[in-house]
């Protein structure tokens, strides 16, 4: 039941994306000398009933999702930091959530949630580029 407590959620962003159109996030730590980036990358490419099959490249590692408009089957979290001294403190991590599914326009909502309790990073999500 500890999982079900509120969480505050620095930063949110939803994404709506079509078939292959790839959402972008960077993500700059702020504890080193200089600003280490990383980028987060995802996409999705086959959609199934309430299925869809999500890639993500974090922090330059390619991952396959299968994701399902279920409770608990609808996301995905990535520790984005390693954890500080207080590890339910100290977290930074990335949730991403399928939050609806528009079948007749072929489009996906996703929701992007950060949790940043010690503001370690700075994050900027970019838009996708109309075609």
């Amino acid at each position: 039941m500890l999982f079900c407590a509120d969480i505050s959620w620095d930063h949110q962003h939803r994404y709506t994306l079509k078939k292959d159109e790839i959402a972008h996030i960077t993500i700059a730590t702020t504890e080193s000398k200089g600003l280490d980036k990383s980028e987060f990358f995802f996409r999705w490419t086959l959609l199934v009933g309430d299925r869809v099959t999500l890639l993500v490249n974090a922090q330059g590692y390619p991952h396959q999702y299968i994701l399902y408009k279920k409770r608990s089957l609808d996301r995905v979290d990535f520790q984005l930091l390693p954890n500080g001294e207080s590890e339910f403190n100290d977290k930074t991590n990335l949730l991403l959530v399928l939050s609806d599914i528009d079948q007749s326009k072929k489009e996906i909502d996703f929701d992007i949630f950060i949790q940043d309790n010690k503001k370690r990073i700075l994050v900027d999500f970019h838009v996708p580029e109309e075609k």
